[in-house]
C-alpha cells in the first residue's frame, strides 16, 4: 500500500506542479498584457493631447486667414470703387 499511496503522491504532485507552471504562465501573460495596456494608454493620451494642439492651431490659422481675406476683399473693393470714381470724373470733365 505504501508503494500506491507514494505513487499516487507522486502523480498529485505532478498535477500540481503542472497547475503550477500553467498559473506562472498565465501571471506573466497577465503582467505583460497589463503593461502594454498601460503604454497603451499612455500613447492614447499622448494623441489626445496632439490632436487638441492641433485643433488649437487650427483654429488660430482659420482665424488669420479670414482676416487677411477680409483685408484683400476690402482693398479690391477699395481699388474698384477708386476705378469707378476716375471713370466718372474723367466722363464728366471730358
Amino acid at each position: 500500500m505504501a508503494a500506491g499511496s507514494n505513487r499516487r503522491l507522486q502523480q498529485t504532485q505532478h498535477q500540481v506542479d503542472e497547475v503550477v507552471d500553467i498559473m506562472r504562465v498565465n501571471v506573466d501573460k497577465v503582467l505583460e498584457r497589463d503593461q502594454k495596456l498601460s503604454e497603451l494608454d499612455d500613447r492614447a493620451d499622448a494623441l489626445q493631447a496632439g490632436a487638441s494642439q492641433f485643433e488649437t492651431s487650427a483654429a488660430k490659422l482659420k482665424r488669420k486667414y479670414w482676416w487677411k481675406n477680409c483685408k484683400m476683399w476690402a482693398i479690391l473693393i477699395g481699388v474698384v470703387v477708386i476705378i469707378i470714381i476716375i471713370i466718372i470724373v474723367w466722363s464728366v470733365y471730358s
